[in-house]
């Protein structure tokens, strides 16, 4: 198993790569500057999503369409855009960078399988999706995911509703029971829960709201 680590981070590469080297299975790891271009025999890229923030994702779209490896974002927990831009790029999967050196080393091995979707036996993991989305881990709706971000970004319930076309009560029942699943009381407290797990402020709408929703 061929595995390659693309990131312009010394202390990402450090990281992954001392993971990558207390693996079971034979691996060899490449070299960090090897060029990929001469060398497309990789079977595993891990990619440091932190590259798409300089405009460019020339070397993402290369390796997504040019090699036959397997491309693993490893997504930023405050960044949960990039992880998104990764997919819509078609990245195979992600993990995120606070992950573990055993769910690391899961979804390298899943990569090298062909099987990060998690198909092959119930106990197999998916990680073909985002896991810095807000909620993830939770079990929130995308319904509470909503409108905990509305909140977030400074909507008080009235505006929520209005946004989501719902009444108010069943606003105050989707922020209560996203309130019990990510062990928070008040708003103040979700808020600060949200921007702690990644909830992307593209837009703020004011202050928050000072309504609780305790009722």
């Amino acid at each position: 198993m061929r595995i390659a680590i693309v990131t312009d981070e010394d202390v990402v590469y450090r990281g992954l790569s001392s993971v990558v080297q207390e693996m079971r299975a034979p691996f060899e790891l490449l070299g960090r500057g090897v060029d990929l271009a001469v060398d497309p025999g990789v079977d595993v890229v891990l990619y440091d999503v932190a590259g798409l923030t300089t405009g460019s994702s020339d070397q993402l779209d290369w390796l997504v369409k040019e090699t036959h490896a397997a491309v693993v974002a490893v997504a930023r927990n405050l960044r949960p855009d990039l992880a998104n831009q990764a997919f819509e790029k078609g990245v195979d999967g992600a993990i995120s960078m606070s992950a573990d050196a055993a769910e690391i080393q899961q979804v390298i091995e899943s990569a090298a399988l062909g099987d990060l979707a998690g198909d092959r036996n119930d106990d197999a993991l998916d990680y073909t999706a985002n896991p810095t989305q807000l909620g993830a881990g939770r079990g929130l709706s995308p319904r509470e995911v909503q409108v905990l971000g509305l909140i977030t970004m400074g909507l008080g319930n009235d505006d929520v509703a209005r946004r989501l076309y719902l009444s108010i009560n069943s606003v105050k029942t989707y922020i209560r029971s996203a309130y019990r699943k990510i062990e928070v009381t008040n708003r103040s407290q979700a808020i600060a829960w949200a921007v702690q797990h990644g909830f992307a402020l593209d837009e703020v709408h004011g202050q928050p709201g000072s309504d609780e929703t305790s009722s």
